[in-house]
């Protein structure tokens, strides 16, 4: 739906289709006044995602507000292309890590898809964390989450994951300000990663394979022009058979590849 279908079944209480079939539907003072609110906000520039708070991801629902990111389409790349390979790979049961889970779409999704997983989800922030527990109540699966700066926490210790995941923060500092105001209502906790906007990779990759299984995938959503370095950080820690995935602007958006195994004399953390 587009924004204003949004908005209008939102304040109507009804489905897309009723609201093109009743065309006589009017708007008693009650229902006009909660639509001149969302209008004002509207234009201050809040996110419509927030002011309704809810979205739809994968084809689910999520709550949102701004406690995390609101879910983007690019994302369901992701998540689609994530899937895809575990099936391919033969995996029916899937343990994944979410690292940066923010509202959980991602670890809510991937458990959707395979009913015999064990999805666990960490972030920095504890109010993004109960979001995502309230997203994982709401679509009705299990996952497990961990307060965590990347792999920190030692819950962690002993456990290695199939895949590894996430959609890391990826603004650099000199592109943040130059960002549409819609932006700044979302939390630069998500959203800043450093001069060059690499920052989370680096931590990521430098420590991902010591909890990757043999043969486990690291996934990475990324910003624009950035997954060529992406790809050369991966290759200069031993990961393998690495490819891209482009977005619907045909802009290389994933980046997946493949734990390699050790050579003598190599350690994986």
């Amino acid at each position: 739906m587009n924004e204003a279908e949004l908005v209008l079944t939102h304040v109507l209480n009804c489905d897309r289709m009723s609201l093109y079939l009743n065309k006589d539907i009017n708007l008693n003072r009650d229902k006009s006044a909660l639509l001149s609110s969302i209008l004002k906000r509207r234009i201050l520039g809040e996110p419509v995602q927030y002011i309704l708070g809810k979205t739809e991801f994968m084809g689910l629902e999520f709550k949102v507000d701004n406690r995390a990111l609101i879910p983007r389409p690019e994302t369901e790349i992701l998540v689609e292309a994530a899937v895809e390979k575990l099936k391919r790979m033969g995996i029916i049961s899937p343990k994944v890590l979410d690292l940066g889970t923010g509202s959980g779409c991602i670890a809510v999704a991937v458990a959707k898809a395979f009913t015999c997983s064990d999805v666990w989800a960490s972030d920095i922030s504890n109010a993004a964390l109960q979001l995502a527990g309230e997203n994982a109540c709401l679509n009705n699966v299990k996952i497990k989450f961990i307060q965590s700066d990347i792999f920190d926490a030692p819950e962690f210790r002993n456990h290695k994951f199939d895949l590894i995941i996430s959609n890391p923060p990826y603004i650099s500092s000199g592109e943040f300000h130059s960002l549409d105001k819609e932006i700044f209502f979302e939390p630069q906790l998500a959203l800043k990663a450093g001069k060059d906007g690499l920052d989370f990779y680096r931590r990521i990759i430098s420590r991902a394979a010591h909890y990757l299984k043999d043969n486990g995938l690291l996934m990475f959503e990324v910003g624009l022009s950035q997954a060529y370095f992406v790809k050369e950080m991966l290759e200069k820690k031993g990961f393998e058979q690495l490819s891209l995935i482009r977005d619907y602007n045909d802009i290389e958006r994933i980046v997946m590849a493949r734990k390699g195994l050790l050579k003598n004399g190599q350690t994986d953390y």
